[in-house]
């Protein structure tokens, strides 16, 4: 193994706050496993190509974005305007692997790895490694659509998007600074109503390793019919694909309302789509299913979506503050069990593969299990020519047999709508997706399931003492849970000890009031 030197210099040493993203990866970055912050891009690179001439295309491109200059110190970055990164040469193909398994030293090392894989000693490919406190899924497309021309020796364009310390100082302008307290406000209204959580299952998630399967799910025929869709509703295809999704997922849930987290890339000012750092947060959309029919849920979801992306720029600790709060007063710990991630690009053509046999065309195939920390996220990939989306489940909340009908079941509901405005009562005969059946002890409170079990398991765990929880019909909540205690507490004292004993129990909700009997 040897190394090459990138160098790179980029006008001068430049320091100031952070982006409201960048904080907010920032922590994530330092808190969560480096597989699930890291990423990693393996590039091919063109023939006869020299290791040295890798390491001054590296440094070129470390040179133009201030992102892969910047570490951060205390909620200040810092750009380097010149210095150096050690490029390693090597035969080993898990190189890429093990550059990301190991956590970025936001402080202390420069924010981008790389390494030159070599067969016969000629360079063959490059692996890039960085973070998301350094870019977000767009800012890295465009990174590499920066490096593919670099590497080939062709000219580019000078850089015209902010750089991060740029976008920093626009976010503290007063409209800046009205616009993200206004988000804030959005989200928590949205908080005080929506279900706490779509997958109440009786598991306790608060350890897991997120190690979770795939499905890859495509057709053509739904692409086809993404096109009719708007055609005829002025929706997009993306929010058609979230409609499908949150309208199948609610109905599994039997919730009137489906709460889903998309990933809002926040890039809806020209100026902004090529800049090179992170800017995506999560856009909360409550997608209302109680409607008579799909092209009414399309219209829905669209406004729904709308509003949600307006407030998705906000600051994550105040936002983290405010959830607490409301967790609190509600007695609920909300999940982020069901992600919507479009990754799709407008017009992306490419090869479009069908079964030569003439099978139905919904294909479907369980890919290798991966990190992600979500209960059930939707990748979309593609929508033009051929709908290509993967779901990634945990088969403890959507077991292998329910992920395969949802993801499915999207494609067939998309494939009906495109000749026709389905109606939502149809949506179990077409897809196979029914309520889930709910026993004795299962009961709406507060717009949440609730296990009666669960929650006397979260008393039983939380105090010491008898304890008997029961459920009393409530005009505003449905119902409102009374907790009868025979222990030497207060009211206040067994809240407090049921709210901490919360996290992780999906099916249960701290009671509203408690009889105390000592």
């Amino acid at each position: 193994m040897t190394h090459v030197t990138a160098r790179f210099s980029g006008g001068r040493d430049r320091s100031g706050p952070l982006t409201t993203a960048q904080a907010n990866m920032v922590g994530c970055v330092l808190r969560d496993p480096p597989e699930h912050m890291n990423y990693r891009v393996v590039r091919q690179l063109p023939q006869d190509v020299t290791a040295a001439r890798v390491a001054e295309a590296v440094g070129l491109l470390i040179s133009r974005h201030e992102s892969l200059r910047t570490t951060f110190h205390d909620g200040v970055q810092r750009v380097s305007a010149e210095g150096e990164l050690a490029i390693e040469v090597t035969e080993d193909e898990a190189v890429g692997a093990r550059l990301r398994e190991r956590r970025f030293d936001l402080a202390g090392e420069p924010p981008l790895r790389a390494a030159v894989i070599t067969a016969g000693g000629v360079p063959r490919q490059i692996v890039f490694v960085t973070t998301h406190s350094t870019v977000d899924a767009s800012g890295l497309a465009v990174l590499l659509a920066d490096w593919d021309v670099i590497i080939q020796g062709k000219p580019l364009e000078a850089v015209t998007a902010p750089q991060p310390l740029d976008v920093a100082e626009t976010e503290r302008t007063p409209a800046s600074v009205r616009r993200a307290a206004a988000a804030l406000r959005y989200w928590e209204a949205q908080l005080r109503r929506i279900p706490r959580s779509t997958l109440t299952v009786r598991v306790d998630d608060s350890q897991t390793d997120w190690k979770l399967p795939r499905l890859r799910v495509r057709s053509v025929a739904a692409a086809r019919a993404l096109g009719r869709i708007g055609a005829r509703t002025g929706v997009s295809g993306s929010a058609a694909v979230l409609a499908a999704f949150g309208a199948l997922a609610g109905l599994r849930a039997g919730q009137p309302i489906c709460p889903v987290i998309s990933i809002s890339a926040n890039r809806y000012r020209p100026e902004l789509r090529d800049h090179v750092g992170p800017l995506a947060q999560d856009a909360l959309i409550p997608i209302d299913i109680a409607g008579p029919s799909f092209d009414a849920l399309l219209q829905s979801t669209r406004a729904a979506s709308l509003a949600a992306y307006q407030n998705s720029r906000f600051d994550s600790a105040a936002l983290v503050e405010i959830m607490e709060e409301v967790q609190k007063s509600r007695g609920v710990f909300f999940a982020r069990d069901l992600v919507f991630n479009d990754m799709s690009v407008p017009g992306q053509g490419g090869r479009v593969s069908r079964d030569p046999s003439g099978a139905p065309d919904i294909r479907s195939v369980w890919l290798p299990e991966e990190t992600l920390p979500t209960r059930v996220s939707l990748w979309v990939n593609r929508l033009q020519g051929e709908a290509d989306v993967t779901l990634w489940a945990d088969p403890r909340c959507l077991p292998r047999d329910d992920a395969q009908a949802l993801g499915e079941g999207i494609m067939r509901l998309l494939i009906e709508a495109g000749d026709r405005d389905v109606d939502l009562s149809e949506l179990t005969a077409l897809t196979g997706i029914a309520p889930l059946p709910r026993g004795d002890g299962w009961l709406v409170a507060d717009s949440c399931w609730v296990d009666l079990a669960e929650v006397e398991r979260l008393v039983a765990d939380a105090v010491d003492g008898s304890s008997r929880v029961v459920a009393v019909p409530d005009e505003e909540l449905g119902h409102r849970l009374v907790c009868h205690l025979t222990a030497p507490i207060t009211p206040e004292e067994a809240r407090s000890a049921c709210l901490a004993k919360l996290p992780g129990r999906m099916a249960a909700m701290a009671p509203h009031d408690y009889v105390i009997r000592r």
